[in-house]
């Protein structure tokens, strides 16, 4: 009978050769990826906490001081300001948290990829209506370029 206390132990062979990578080892990477590439030709950066309204009495005065445009899946209310800069504001008027954190990632994502077409001079509070729930991010970002240029359409015609 062969019990495991006979056997004898293998010695691991050691070895003499040392790794060298290739020079195209990581092919699956496109030509000349970098993964901390900064912003290209499309102007699509991250958002900062400097383009964020965070304050309570920033939404205030905004909703005080601002002027609201109303479209078929969003409310916005804007004020001419320094700086661009956007808060979001959704209830629970509007759904259950899944709801509102999708029209949120919708609403953060259109602004960024749009910021540069956007008035650079405005400060934005962007709220859902009941139709919001039911919108692609194509929708909400024709709307809000749409009211924001026809918004400032008016104002240079009234001027």
């Amino acid at each position: 009978m062969n019990h495991e206390t006979h056997i004898q132990p293998q010695q691991a062979e050691e070895s003499t050769q040392v790794r060298i990578s290739c020079p195209n080892e990581n092919c699956g990477w496109p030509q000349g990826h970098s993964p901390s590439q900064k912003c290209g030709q499309k102007k699509t950066c991250r958002l900062k906490k400097s383009d964020r309204l965070k304050k309570r009495f920033e939404f205030q005065s905004i909703k005080a001081q601002g002027n609201r445009l109303v479209g078929k899946y969003l409310c916005i209310d804007q004020k001419k300001g320094v700086p661009l800069r956007f808060g979001i504001t959704a209830s629970k008027k509007f759904g259950n948290s899944p709801e509102r954190n999708r029209f949120k990632r919708l609403v953060r994502e259109s602004f960024r990829t749009a910021r540069h077409l956007l008035p650079q001079d405005s400060e934005l509070n962007i709220s859902p209506r009941k139709l919001a729930k039911h919108a692609k991010m194509g929708d909400i970002q024709n709307e809000m370029l749409n009211l924001l240029n026809s918004a400032n359409l008016d104002l240079l015609c009234v001027d």
